[in-house]
C-alpha cells in the first residue's frame, strides 16, 4: 500500500509538472504577437489555384504604439471581364498590446462600407457610413486575422472589420503543417475557426500569420499565400 501511495504521488508530481509546462506553452502562444521581419506580410490571394489579387499588411512600431495598415485588392475575371471585385483598406491603432480603434473603407462588389471604430473606456463603438451599428467590449479582437489571440480557446467573438458588427466564433487547433513561411518552408500551427466567420489560419513558431484558407461565396477555394 505504501509503495502504491508513493507511486501515485510521483505520478501526481509529474502530472503537475506537465500541466505547468502546458500552461507556459499556451501562454506563449497567445502572448503579444511577434511582428514579421521587415514589418510586412505580403500575400497572394489565390482562387482555385489562380492568383486573383493581393492582401498586404504593414506594421509600424513607435515605442509602445503600433499601427497596422491593411490593403486587399481582388478581381475575379472571366474572358477579360471583371465579374467580382473586392477592395478593402484599413488601419488599426494599438497601444501596449491593446487596440485603440480602427478605420476602414470597403467595396465588396458594389456594397460599400466606411467604418470607424473608437474605444470609449472599456467599450468599442462602431459607426458605419455615419450610422452607429454596434457597441462591443473593448477586449474583442478585430477579424483582420494577424493577431494570434484570435485563436485563443476562450475567444468567442471577433469584430468584423468591414461593418463593425460582432461575429461569434470558436477556434480549435487542428495540428501542425509545413507551409511556406517568410524565409522558406516552416512548421506552422494550423487552426480552424468555425461560426459566423469560417477561416483556417496557420501561425509560424514566432506567432506570425503565414497562411489563410477559406471558402468563397461561390464555394471556391481561397488562400492567402506568402509571396
Amino acid at each position: 500500500m505504501l509503495e502504491l501511495s508513493s507511486h501515485l504521488r510521483r505520478l501526481s508530481v509529474r502530472f503537475a509538472a506537465c500541466a505547468v509546462a502546458l500552461l507556459g506553452f499556451t501562454a506563449s502562444v497567445f502572448a503579444s504577437p511577434a511582428l514579421p521581419e521587415g514589418g510586412v506580410l505580403n500575400f497572394w490571394v489565390v482562387r482555385d489555384g489562380v492568383p486573383i489579387g493581393s492582401h498586404v499588411m504593414k506594421f509600424k512600431e513607435a515605442g509602445s504604439r503600433l499601427d497596422v495598415d491593411i490593403l486587399t485588392d481582388v478581381r475575379v475575371k472571366m474572358a477579360f471581364i471583371t465579374v467580382y471585385r473586392f477592395w478593402h483598406e484599413g488601419r488599426e491603432q494599438w497601444q501596449d498590446g491593446k487596440m485603440l480603434g480602427l478605420q476602414s473603407k470597403t467595396d465588396d462588389d458594389g456594397v460599400a462600407h466606411d467604418l470607424i471604430v473608437e474605444r470609449k473606456g472599456e467599450r468599442f463603438r462602431s459607426v458605419d457610413k455615419g450610422k452607429a451599428v454596434f457597441d462591443s467590449d473593448a477586449s474583442i479582437l478585430p477579424a483582420s486575422l494577424w493577431h494570434p489571440g484570435i485563436v485563443k480557446p476562450a475567444k468567442s467573438a471577433v469584430l468584423n472589420t468591414l461593418d463593425g458588427t460582432e461575429m461569434a466564433i470558436q477556434a480549435v487547433l487542428a495540428g501542425e503543417d509545413e507551409v511556406k513561411g517568410l524565409k522558406g518552408p516552416v512548421k506552422a500551427r494550423h487552426y480552424v475557426i468555425k461560426g459566423q466567420l469560417e477561416r483556417e489560419l496557420w501561425f509560424d513558431p514566432d506567432n506570425v500569420l503565414v497562411k489563410v484558407r477559406f471558402k468563397g461565396k461561390d464555394g471556391s477555394d481561397i488562400q492567402y499565400v506568402l509571396r
